[in-house]
């Protein structure tokens, strides 16, 4: 090892640059321009999770008589932009230029109903429909998330 000490890197083939060069990466051309599996049933379950807020918006705006005051427009807003971001999302990860939307809309509208159902008793006489209600965005965040859909999403992404 003491006579390889002093020379350069390349010069008695302790680099495998030479090798290298012949492998083609897996990124040029193999990449297909259909989402996976994982980011159509992400797309499908955000699309599905942003009826319930969507309803819920609905629901309690006309119960406002169409004038919301004070915490009422919170009320109203924190559900609204969750389901848009949702659909927003669902768009953007189909057409692969981003995950994150529906991973951070899905995560949030998750735990909001996961955490009202189980600690705040909003679905007292319906547990598992509030449950499922809360599910469906947390696995579309999950589905989201899968390294397959990002890489995908990555791949298709212009160069900057």
């Amino acid at each position: 090892m003491a006579p390889l000490v002093g020379r350069r890197a390349g010069a008695r083939g302790l680099t495998a640059a030479p090798r290298l060069r012949r492998v083609i990466p897996a990124s040029a051309g193999t990449q297909s321009s259909r989402p996976p599996a994982a980011a159509v049933l992400a797309a499908v379950l955000a699309m599905l999770s942003a009826l319930a807020p969507g309803l819920f918006f609905l629901i309690a705006f006309g119960f406002s008589g169409g004038s919301p005051s004070g915490q009422e427009v919170l009320v109203l807003l924190v559900p609204l932009v969750l389901a848009l971001g949702l659909v927003v999302g669902a768009v953007l990860l189909l057409i692969g230029r981003s995950w994150l939307v529906v991973a951070a809309a899905g995560a949030v509208l998750g735990l909001m109903i996961i955490g009202g159902t189980v600690f705040g008793g909003w679905a007292d006489g319906a547990a598992g429909i509030g449950l499922a209600m809360g599910l469906l965005p947390a696995v579309a965040a999950v589905l989201a998330a899968l390294p397959a859909v990002r890489g995908w999403v990555a791949a298709r992404r212009p160069a900057r």
